[in-house]
């Protein structure tokens, strides 16, 4: 079933009781399953969530934020979660962000920009779908979005906070992991919300980074956003943990890449582009004498494959 129809039968049909939920009327029962939660402040915006709670779940269980790539396939980022979840006794959350409502510019790059356009891009195809896009910097065009408050990165706060109401954990903070798409947000997030309350962020196999200077501008750079100084020295403290499939090189025909001349500063392929960021803000740091807690980890011989890069998270999470 096209995932857009399924959204909107699933509204239509959640009783209202569910979508204004307290933890009186919404149980997360043991098991998969989803549910609709409402994150708008001032006018309601709900959000489909994937769920996945063992049967060992205990008010101390940790919870993990799945965060989906380019196929915004939460579901699928859920089931490849279980074997994890009933391993470590973890609460799987995936939230679902169709890309008919939220687009590149929405999802990847957290919501910073909007009317965002790729101008004239020559686009190679595989097996029948796009997998590489090639551009000029300067047909990427887009208008920034000044309230941080209108974020993508606001969401992850308030799905572990209405998590924790209904559930019963008594966990202070999350964790996140993402993918692909997913990493590319996480990373960012990483960058512009590190006040948060998650603990630990892994960005997984992101397609292209921003860079934590100011010398180039956004997507590829900080020029043209909020982003301080201050910010930067607290982002550099949080834990950000690189992971990156060995094999996720430039041969790797999975996900879908971006070429532009910037975006090629860092490298061909994935493994290259996330080596390239990792040692671009550990001297960023130690220039401005930051601390820098930010950590790489590498997956050797896996590529573009979020079921495996999403097993060795967890292990690297959760394995004593």
């Amino acid at each position: 079933m096209n995932r857009l129809l399924r959204f909107s039968i699933l509204l239509i049909f959640t009783s209202w009781a569910q979508l204004t939920h307290s933890a009186e009327d919404v149980d997360l029962e043991i098991g998969s399953g989803s549910l609709l939660l409402n994150l708008g402040s001032e006018a309601a915006r709900y959000v489909e969530v994937f769920y996945y709670r063992p049967t060992s779940f205990n008010p101390s269980s940790k919870v993990v934020l799945v965060i989906p790539g380019s196929g915004r396939n939460a579901d699928d980022y859920r089931d490849s979660w279980i074997e994890s979840a009933d391993k470590y006794d973890l609460l799987v959350v995936s939230p679902a962000y169709p890309e008919s409502e939220y687009d590149l510019a929405a999802y990847q790059l957290g919501g910073l920009i909007t009317n965002l356009e790729l101008i004239d891009p020559s686009i190679e195809m595989i097996d029948g779908r796009p997998y590489k896009y090639r551009m000029e910097d300067e047909n990427i065009k887009f208008s920034y979005v000044s309230n941080a408050d209108e974020y993508l990165f606001e969401d992850f706060d308030k799905i572990f906070a209405q998590v924790k109401e209904l559930t019963g954990i008594t966990e202070e903070k999350y964790d996140l992991f993402g993918h692909s798409a997913g990493g590319q947000l996480l990373h960012r997030y990483a960058i512009f919300k590190p006040s948060s309350n998650a603990d630990r962020i892994v960005a997984g196999n992101a397609g292209f980074y921003t860079l934590p200077n100011h010398s180039a501008s956004f997507p590829f750079g900080l020029e043209g956003t909020n982003a301080s100084n201050e910010q930067l020295q607290q982002s550099f403290s949080t834990k950000l943990i690189l992971l990156l499939g060995e094999e996720d090189n430039q041969q790797e025909t999975g996900g879908i890449m971006l070429h532009t001349p910037k975006a090629d500063q860092q490298g061909l392929g994935r493994f290259e582009r996330g080596n390239y960021f990792f040692e671009h803000s550990r001297t960023a740091a130690l220039a401005r004498e930051f601390e820098f807690s930010w950590t790489l980890e590498i997956v050797e011989g896996v590529g573009h494959n979020y079921r495996a890069m999403g097993a060795a998270a967890a292990e690297l999470l959760y394995s004593e």
